[in-house]
């Protein structure tokens, strides 16, 4: 089957990488920043910024501030885009490119607000199977499987869902593809983002190693790492049996809605009949109807950090020394020592019980 291409994206404006930690963002923008024209710098997290213009955090009058100065949101917004693009520019020019893009995974939860103030902004979002991502966490952060889990189908599910509200101007990939198929795939992408093909983004690893500068990024992704397909399936080789089991029951449906076997990584199962890697929008929107249980079009709950900053609801606090942490760490864990009353209570439950609070514990909402 010849592969039907997507038509250009509606404009050449900023490129936004979306995706959650874990995803193979930082080598999709390791890849791009190889073009001639497209520049994109290590992640900057800069639409926080922009929630602390619109609202001075905690100050109980900063909602309205430059409403006061007669200045309407609408104009607002039309300075603070200015001053970004303005700041990104800087670094394109002096690299000698014309387009710039940015990567930070946070911003999955500020698609709408860039889609408003940029309006000829494009998406380009990158899932990956749950084991790989989930592992990557596990491993790289040390974060406990309920937390990495629950990262993984928060925002995989947000960008799903952004996908499909901003159609024309989202696309979706997969990083197994990417590491399969790069060619094919990087091919489609440009084509999509009206660039011309570039042999430079399959040698990212040769040139951003040869411009110097730090060689280990965020993510901690080494710069001038090739891309390595043995990434694929690492994760079967380094969890266990009992985490998979833990892993299938948390997000088996999210992951088939995505493509993939939980029991198979090198089972992908295409996105649309086009025969294409690119997945529009409008194919991911009339996917979400085959997955209702998902409750993809329900927004999921945004990380606190990524909110506006209200009086009301946030403090600041100020965290300990070191050594003070320390402290309490080693009296928790001599109180943990000494069974607790709600332990010895727990300990006289029947077991079907237990493992029912155990389980009830372990999918807690978690706040990255």
């Amino acid at each position: 089957m010849a592969t039907t291409p997507l038509p250009p994206a509606p404009a050449k404006g900023p490129i936004f990488l979306m995706g959650a930690m874990g995803s193979g963002t930082t080598l999709l923008r390791l890849v791009l920043d190889s073009h001639p024209n497209i520049a994109i710098p290590q992640e900057t997290g800069f639409m926080r910024a922009y929630n602390a213009h619109k609202f001075i955090p905690f100050k109980w009058s900063g909602k309205n501030w430059a409403k006061r100065l007669g200045w309407s949101h609408e104009e607002l917004d039309r300075e603070l885009a200015a001053f970004y693009d303005r700041l990104f520019m800087r670094y394109v020019e002096t690299h000698g490119k014309q387009r710039w893009g940015e990567k930070t995974p946070l911003h999955t939860w500020h698609i709408d607000d860039m889609a408003r103030i940029f309006p000829e902004a494009v998406f380009i979002g990158i899932v990956r199977h749950p084991g790989g991502s989930v592992s990557s966490n596990m491993t790289r952060w040390r974060h406990p499987l309920p937390k990495a889990s629950y990262h993984y189908q928060r925002y995989n599910k947000e960008i799903a869902r952004q996908a499909a509200r901003h159609q024309g101007r989202f696309v979706l990939l997969r990083y197994e593809d990417l590491l399969l198929q790069p060619e094919p795939v990087l091919r489609e992408l440009l084509d999509w983002l009206g660039e011309p093909w570039s042999e430079q983004v399959l040698e990212h690893h040769n040139v951003q190693g040869e411009r110097g500068g730090k060689t280990v990024v965020e993510g901690r992704v080494k710069v001038d790492d090739p891309i390595d397909v043995s990434r694929l399936d690492k994760w079967t080789r380094t969890m266990d049996e009992t985490t998979r089991r833990r892993l299938t029951a948390r997000l088996k449906h999210l992951g088939e809605f995505f493509g993939y076997a939980m029991d198979d990584p090198a089972v992908l199962e295409p996105l649309n009949d086009r025969d294409s890697f690119l997945v529009s929008g409008a194919e991911v929107d009339a996917r979400i109807d085959r997955f209702p249980k998902l409750e993809i079009r329900k927004q999921e709950p945004v990380p606190r950090f990524d909110r506006l900053y209200h009086p009301r609801e946030f403090t600041l606090a100020k965290v300990p020394p070191p050594e003070e942490l320390k402290a309490k760490r080693e009296e928790a864990m001599q109180a943990d020592a000494q069974p607790s009353v709600a332990r010895q209570v727990g300990e006289r439950l029947p077991m079907k019980i237990r493992r029912k609070l155990v389980k009830l514990a372990g999918n807690r909402n978690l706040d990255e």
